[in-house]
């Protein structure tokens, strides 16, 4: 009885052998941005780079409210500072 023979995926079937495909290359690693090691700016890049766009603008939002409220503290602390002294001018007879 003759039986039908099938081919995996990823081989090709020749005359007389099977001939396995090679895997595919590895990505490639990410280039550093700079040459500075451990640099606070290009390892944040390459952190938030992995995540979703969603938790980025999250993040960046988070972020601007507080700066805002930092700004608020300091301009609360400002108004509450006395006014300067007003000069007066002497005659030196």
């Amino acid at each position: 009885m003759a039986q039908a023979r099938t081919t995996r995926p990823g081989t090709k079937r020749t005359a007389a052998r099977t001939v396995r495909s090679a895997p595919p290359p590895p990505p490639p690693e990410p280039l550093p941005l700079c040459s500075v090691p451990f640099c606070p700016f290009c390892m944040a890049v390459t952190a938030v780079g992995e995540v979703k766009p969603e938790f980025v603008d999250h993040l960046i939002a988070a972020g601007r409210e507080f700066l805002l409220a930092l700004r608020a503290v300091i301009d609360a602390s400002l108004e509450g500072l006395d006014a300067p002294a007003k000069l007066e001018r002497l005659k030196i007879e």
